[in-house]
Order: C-alpha cells, then sequence, then structure tokens
C-alpha cells in the first residue's frame, strides 16, 4: 500500500449479493475513502446501512449509481451528494465459512 494510505475494514453484508458472488452475512473488505476515485464498487450509508454500489461517471460529469442486490435502484447524484454518503471503495469479498463464529 502506499504511504499514507488506509488499511480496509471488514463490512458485513446485509442481503445477498449474488453479482458479488457474496450472502447475507459475508464480508466486504472496504478501503476508507472520501471521494468519488472513478468507476468502481462502493460502499455507501444508505438509510443506515452499509450497501455495495457499482458507480460511474455519466457524460454530465456526475455519479451514476446502481445498487448491486437484486431489486434494488439506480440513482444520479453529484460529487457531493455521493461523498456524504460514502464509507469507501471495495477492495475484495470475504466469505464466512463457519457462521456459528459471528456470535448472534
Amino acid at each position: 500500500m502506499k504511504s499514507g494510505q488506509s488499511h480496509p475494514r471488514l463490512v458485513p453484508v446485509c442481503l445477498d449479493i449474488p453479482s458479488l458472488g457474496v450472502r447475507r452475512g459475508d464480508m466486504l473488505a472496504v478501503i476508507p475513502a472520501d471521494r468519488f476515485r472513478g468507476d468502481a464498487v462502493y460502499m455507501l450509508t444508505l438509510e443506515g446501512t452499509p450497501m455495495p454500489v457499482r458507480a460511474r461517471t455519466t457524460p454530465s460529469g456526475e455519479v451514476a449509481v446502481a445498487a448491486l442486490h437484486p431489486g434494488g435502484g439506480a440513482t444520479t447524484m453529484t460529487h457531493a451528494q455521493f461523498g456524504d454518503l460514502l464509507l469507501g471503495q471495495v477492495l475484495a469479498t470475504c466469505k464466512v465459512l463457519d457462521r456459528s463464529l459471528l456470535g448472534s
């Protein structure tokens, strides 16, 4: 990692997300970020819940955000709006092998 770059933290997945190959209870390794860094998968706080989304730049320079869970929606937002919801950029998935170790 580059100097000054934060270490990833594990964030639990609250819904099954087939497009990422993860199920509820698995984890995503998230690098903290404070701004949109280009087309990628990010973790946003939506209605108080961390949710992975795919974000890309629109031709008008805004950020197009698409939910990755089945039935999720899509929207376009400004960079400031995106930054207000941003937890970080998703680095990797982590499949939980023994869910009994997670507690209740």
